[in-house]
Order: C-alpha cells, then structure tokens, then sequence
C-alpha cells in the first residue's frame, strides 16, 4: 500500500521537522540576542529537544502527509505535542540551571514552533495534491464489492488525496451499479479475475464484500501474488459490533487481534511515568497540609484517619482504596437503614445529605480534599490519576455485562464523569460517560480531563 511504500518518507519528514524545530530553537535565541559563542547552555537544550521531538512526532504520527486530516487537527496535534516539550524543556532548563538565557524563550520558541511546523505541513501536502492532479504519485486499484461497499467506494472518490484511482469494480450489485456505472467499469463477478488484473492495469487490489469464503480469498490472494499485484481485505469485512481487527504477531505467528481499548504503548508509559512523578511531586508538596487534615480528623471523634475500602481495579482486580474518613466510624453499618433514601439510580449509593458524613467531612468532600490519599493507590500503580472511577465489588456484581468494559483500564481519581456534574448525573449517562473516555483515550484528553478537575476544586463544587 501506498503508506508502506512512504514509510521512509516518513521517517525523513520527522528528521526534517527536527531540522526545522532546533532552526526556531535558534532563530529565537537570536532575537532574543543572546551570545551562544559565550555559552554553551543552549546546547543541553538542543540535545533534549532531538529526542523529545522526535519521540513526540512519533506518537502524534506526524511525519505522514496527513492525507486524511483536516487543517485544524494539524495545528491542534502540533499544539499538544510542542506545549509536552516546552513543558520538558522548562524543566531541564531549571534542574541544569540554565540560567544564561531568558525563560521568556520557551513561550517564543513554542509558538514560533506551531507556525513553522504547521506552515511545511500544510505545504508539503499542498504539493503532493498539486503533483497528484498533474497524474502522479497515483495507485491504481481494483474494487470487489457488494451493497456494503458503498461507503468506502464514496470515501475513495471523495478523498482523491488519499492517492488511490479507480480502474474498475468487480460486483454483482445493483446498487453498485446504479451509483457508480457511469463512472466506472463495472465487471461480472464471474469473470476470470487472473485475466482481468493481467489485462488491466492494477495495482491494489480491495476486497470488500461482507460474506466470502477462505477458498475464495485464498484463490483472489494467490493470483495477486502470482503478478506482484497488493490484495487487500476491507477490515470492516472483519469487524464484529464495531471491533476492527489488527494483525498482532506471537512468537512469529501473527493473528487478527481485536481489542476494545487504546493500546499504544508508548503513550501508555507516558501516561504511567505522569501519574508517578506527579503523584509524588503532588504528595510531597501537599504532606504538610495533609498531616493537619490528619489531626482535625482524628480531633473531631478519635477515630481512623484514613478510610480503606476494597475497590475493584482493572481487569477486575481488588484492591484498598484510601481516603480521609469522612463519615462516622460505624457508617458501614448505617447504610442498610439509609438505603431508602438513596439518590442515585442504577447500582451506586449516593445521598446528597448524607447524615453519617462528620462536620470535618462535609469540608473535605466539598473541596475533594478527602481523595488525596488515592494519589498514594496512584503510586503504588492500582490507580491512575485520570480514569473511570473504581466502583465496589457490591456495584460490579450488579453491572449488566456490556458495563463491565470500564474495568479494562486501570481506574482514576477523576474522569469526564467527575467533572461533568457527578451526582447529578443519571447512572447510565455516568457509563456513558466512561465508556467515551475508553474509546477516545489520549493524553491530550487526560490535560483537559485534569484541567477541568482544577477548575472543579477550586469551585468547591465536590459533593
């Protein structure tokens, strides 16, 4: 395919950008008219920003050409990806005491950055249209449909800049037929398919019928191979209730994989190594203010400070939630007479007025104060900062099963949920919600998740 056939061009398009980012980098100490003859400080950052970029225009998949992405997902992504790095460089800047320069570089290289890299993007793309209309850089491709093709069919002829043209579809549909027989050769589904790639001219060749039998693919695939011609199987022919396949390999075995959650695994451990070193950065700065909550916990009736409950995790593993004790000791015990007066639907107990809650408490859940011991489950790798929150084993057990999918990531302190109203929100909007955290995951998501989760503090609207 033609995205194999780039997979260089890509790579050299990252290297460019690097070239481009570390020319702002420079441009902007120039204007900011500091000597680099006299020291050599911004060197340490030149070194940083080599991997940091090309690690973050790798995982924001930068170096295509972007075929398929309008102009402002291109400037957001650029957007996310420089505000990462400034925020690494800010830092180097601090530890290495690099403090030969101004700080106010940061900011002007940033957005001296966005422009650059968008501006050649956004050129670069313009030229490969402009060479693509004058008939280059196109693939030629060859269509077996059926009525399930349609939709694909359209997006190909709507996205010429994808580089593909249509040289004729196989089909025995009159629906096909109708749509697309005036502007393309429409061929019997009994013709010899080995005569017809031999005789037209064929590159691709996409397969996307919704029934087929293996013999038949297997025949289509050899016949390709047999003249170098691509056979490609549509993955939506293979996708169950919205679950696309992905070729995986084990032990040099490969299978089509389906799976229902992100699964990149270098934003993944970005995400890992945030949690950790804000969660530590976060405990050590907030133990003095911790340690008096302590004590007015503990003032108030003498009981524990801290109240552990068992939480189910990801996957379904249990583990002790922590958090300040906010309701009496025997609250457990109180909330079989209080069941009537629950304001949640759906599974969950929640009453806005909850009587067992002490006065310390009331406090604490008003300001969210009462989960700062969580960033400590949030070390320990039970919890993550962002994420559906952690239900109780009670709950789980009466989760319909589809529900059960918000136990495939790790569990967080917040969540679009907790952000969104929390308990004026109905139980099957609540899964709703979590459920659209799982299927849009990234770390841009989870910025704005605790952005909006600051803004929620600070509004004391906890309950």
């Amino acid at each position: 395919m033609i995205k194999e056939r780039e997979s260089t061009f890509e790579r050299i398009n990252v290297i460019i950008q690097i070239f481009w980012t570390l020319m702002c980098f420079y441009a902007v100490l120039w204007i900011s008219k500091v000597n680099i003859i006299e020291t050599q400080d911004h060197l340490i950052l030149a070194i940083v920003i080599i991997p940091v970029w090309f690690t973050l225009l790798e995982i924001y998949e930068m170096g295509t050409m972007a075929r398929i992405q309008g102009f402002r997902s291109i400037i957001k992504k650029y957007i996310c990806l420089n505000l990462i790095g400034i925020v690494l460089l800010f830092l180097v800047f601090h530890i290495f005491n690099l403090y030969s320069m101004p700080g106010t570089i940061f900011l002007k290289f940033g957005v001296t950055n966005i422009f650059i890299l968008s501006i050649q993007k956004v050129v670069g793309r313009m030229m490969i249209n402009f060479f693509r209309r004058k008939g280059y850089n196109y693939r030629t491709i060859l269509i077996i449909a059926d009525d399930t093709s349609i939709p694909f069919i359209q997006q190909i002829i709507d996205t010429d800049r994808w580089g593909y043209r249509i040289n004729g579809i196989v089909t025995q549909s009159d629906k096909v037929k109708e749509l697309f027989g005036t502007q393309y050769s429409i061929l019997p589904e009994n013709e010899d398919f080995a005569h017809l790639i031999d005789e037209k001219v064929i590159d691709e060749v996409f397969f996307c019928k919704h029934d087929f039998d293996t013999n038949s693919i297997r025949q289509l695939i050899s016949e390709c191979r047999e003249i170098g011609v691509g056979f490609h199987l549509h993955n939506k022919v293979l996708s169950f209730g919205g679950l696309a396949p992905r070729l995986t390999f084990l032990n040099r075995q490969f299978f089509l994989s389906f799976r229902n959650t992100p699964e990149n695994y270098v934003t993944h451990q970005i995400k890992g190594a945030i949690d950790f070193f804000l969660s530590l950065i976060f405990l050590t700065v907030v133990s003095p203010f911790m340690l008096i909550i302590a004590l007015l916990i503990k003032m108030e009736d003498g009981g524990p400070i801290i109240f552990k409950q068992v939480r189910v995790g990801k996957h379904g593993r249990l583990f002790k939630c922590l958090k300040f004790r906010t309701m009496v000791v025997n609250a457990e015990e109180m909330k079989e007479k209080l069941m009537q007066l629950n304001e949640q639907d759906g599974p969950v107990f929640k009453i806005k007025n909850d009587p067992r809650i002490t006065k310390v408490g009331k406090i604490l859940r008003k300001t969210s104060l009462d989960e700062l011991p969580q960033f400590i489950n949030v070390l320990l790798g039970d919890m993550s900062i962002v994420g559906p929150r952690p239900p109780v084993p009670s709950e789980v057990k009466r989760y319909k099963r589809c529900l059960i999918r918000r136990l495939s990531v790790t569990p967080g302190i917040t969540c679009i949920w907790q952000v969104s109203g929390r308990n004026n929100i109905p139980f099957d909007k609540w899964m709703e919600m979590d459920m659209q955290y799982i299927d849009n995951w990234s770390l841009t998501l989870d910025f704005i998740i605790m952005i909006k989760t600051l803004k929620v503090i600070l509004s004391h609207d906890g309950q």
